[in-house]
């Protein structure tokens, strides 16, 4: 049972025809998790360098945008258990956002 399911819910899913299985299975899809936490965090201390030249800086600041959209994202959509990942000590993502925040604050 791939899905944990309690037996009476197995029985429930083991009912709906193909069509109906088949929406679940891509209602699940789209609820898992596409990156965890380290990968934003790692992109954020890329964009930390403050050796780049005027042009780099200008494309990385597009690009950190995307990064940080799809951070916002992910904070707000994936499960409690990535949010305390991304704020664990050893990941320190709120720390690491904070210090990418104030040095693209300052760099611009």
């Amino acid at each position: 049972n791939a899905m944990n399911l309690p037996p009476d819910k197995a029985r429930l899913l083991r009912q709906y025809d193909n069509e109906k299985k088949w929406e679940l299975i891509c209602d699940q899809e789209r609820f898992q998790v596409k990156n965890p936490p380290h990968t934003y965090i790692q992109k954020l201390k890329g964009y930390l360098d403050p050796a780049v030249t005027r042009k780099k800086f200008r494309r990385r600041v597009q690009e950190s945008t995307q990064v940080l959209r799809e951070l916002e994202i992910s904070l707000r959509t994936n499960h409690i258990g990535w949010v305390r990942e991304f704020l664990n000590e050893e990941n320190r993502g709120l720390d690491v956002l904070v210090e990418y925040l104030s040095f693209a604050q300052y760099a611009v």
